[in-house]
């Protein structure tokens, strides 16, 4: 930790997300030690589509994507979308946590094995409306996509706009999901390199209707290696 960073902490100490105790100099981040260990973090058994962790054969689809039957061929997804898990992502989206930057380069390391697929591809982060970036002031998948970059070696490329401002996915089924992101998304660029392999980017995977929307327009604009990345799984 640089000499700032430590005089910073003496006049505004940091407290653990979680158990809120005051974190020394030398333990970087918003997670202390102790809780960092309560992500639940996937294991070897995953979906290869999504990343959602299974009790199946280590190369089974889950049933959710063969329901899918999405754009993206490989899904990475980190941790459970639980408990702790649920609380970073909220901070990381609702609470302006923007300095949880340092909290995701741990997790990414702790990850680092999964995350070698996808050196020196292109990121691309699932786009916000231009009204809810301006009300949020910044798009978390944005955020994540440019560190993960620079973690992998890769390209960061924002090439997705959001056409309509869709309604919350949150509370609304399967179905629903899909007909509120359909035809939401159109590329920024005229052509993609269809050699390369593109990884859309966003904070959470739960039925992963947003997420083929945006991978069914970059297939139909040429890409063919596309995957996503997500931090969490639900």
């Amino acid at each position: 930790m640089h000499f700032l960073d430590k005089v910073l902490d003496l006049f505004f100490p940091r407290h653990c997300l979680q158990c809120q105790r005051t974190l020394p100099s030398h333990e970087g981040g918003y997670l202390c030690h102790e809780c960092f260990k309560d992500l639940i973090f996937t294991g070897d058994h995953t979906c290869p589509r999504c990343g959602r962790s299974t009790t199946d054969a280590p190369s089974a689809i889950c049933q959710n994507c063969l329901d899918l039957n999405p754009f993206f061929k490989e899904g990475i997804s980190l941790f459970a979308f639980n408990h702790l898990g649920r609380e970073f992502i909220h901070t990381l989206k609702y609470k302006n946590g923007t300095y949880l930057t340092e909290d995701l380069r741990k997790i990414f390391k702790h990850k680092a094995q999964k995350l070698g697929t996808l050196n020196q591809a292109v990121f691309v982060p699932v786009p916000l409306h231009f009204i809810r970036k301006w009300r949020r002031g910044y798009n978390q998948s944005a955020l994540i996509a440019k560190l993960l970059k620079n973690f992998c070696e890769g390209t960061y490329m924002d090439i997705l706009s959001r056409k309509r401002n869709t309604c919350s996915q949150t509370s609304l089924t399967r179905n629903e999901r899909k007909a509120n992101v359909k035809d939401a998304f159109v590329l920024k660029v005229n052509n993609l390199d269809a050699s390369k392999t593109y990884v859309l980017v966003d904070d959470v995977f739960t039925t992963g209707a947003t997420l083929n929307e945006c991978a069914s327009v970059l297939y139909k604009n040429g890409a063919r290696d596309i995957r996503v990345f997500t931090l969490a799984h639900s």
